[in-house]
């Protein structure tokens, strides 16, 4: 069982390292042509960087904390506590929204990142109790991605807006199933082995982030429409809380 949990998680390091290749080659590719989003191929890179790592940590078997709900795979939630901030931080590029709208929604998503490590770490009431809070903060994100953040976003071209409905629905269609699993998973009910458990998270963080930097790759030619000359062009639109109604460059 605890080899099988450890291929698995080698099987997370392999893809996560393959998925980082693409984004790191287009931002040093490009880098030579003036190309100016480095910023975007950084965040990409570093979701799947991460994860490697994060993947890394957990084949070797480093750590996994014990708690009174059972062994807590600490690297898996350090890795989701930095690599879906930065899946909203892309988001957030492509869409431009408002400063207070993102840093809300990434808020948010660390509530959720806390009660679920708050819940796999607990036993009984209390555990139950933070994984509907985990929940409740995940409706409040879905309503902010599908809702909150395209109404928020500066009007881009028909091609940017395509790339970021893409993406926006890998993320909320994938991300609803992690609690799926941590219901069926030891930390639930207890209906999948420790083993299969790591196989579908394996899995779904693969499709979720490999998948979803694959598809920003692929459409990297939107970001020739956002409007943006350098990286602090794009700081600058999330400085002020009207950057949604400015107007895009014609450059």
């Amino acid at each position: 069982m605890i080899v099988d949990t450890a291929v698995w998680a080698w099987l997370g390091v392999l893809a996560m390292g393959a998925g980082t290749v693409p984004p790191l080659w287009r931002w040093f590719a490009k880098s030579g042509e003036g190309d100016s989003h480095a910023l975007h191929y950084a965040t990409l890179a570093g979701v799947t960087g991460v994860a490697a790592l994060a993947y890394l940590a957990m084949a070797l078997g480093f750590g996994v904390v014990s708690t009174p709900g059972g062994n807590l795979e600490a690297a898996r939630y350090l890795d989701w506590l930095v690599t879906t901030p930065l899946l909203i931080l892309f988001l957030g590029l492509l869409a431009r929204p408002p400063r207070r709208v993102l840093i809300g929604l990434i808020g948010v998503d660390v509530v959720i990142i806390a009660g679920g490590v708050l819940a796999s770490a607990t036993t009984g009431t209390t555990s139950w109790v933070a994984f509907g809070v985990a929940g409740a903060a995940y409706a409040a994100l879905v309503y902010g991605l599908l809702v909150t953040l395209p109404r928020s976003a500066s009007a881009e071209a028909d091609r940017v807006t395509a790339v970021f409905g893409t993406l926006r629905n890998i993320t909320v269609v994938l991300w609803t199933l992690y609690p799926v699993v941590w219901l069926l998973a030891p930390t639930g009910f207890g209906i999948l082995t420790p083993a299969t458990e790591m196989l579908v998270f394996v899995y779904l963080d693969v499709v979720s982030k490999v998948g979803f930097v694959a598809v920003a790759v692929a459409g990297a030619d939107a970001l020739d429409r956002l409007g943006v000359g350098d990286a602090s062009d794009l700081a600058a639109a999330f400085e002020s809380p009207d950057a949604a109604t400015a107007e895009p460059s014609d450059d």
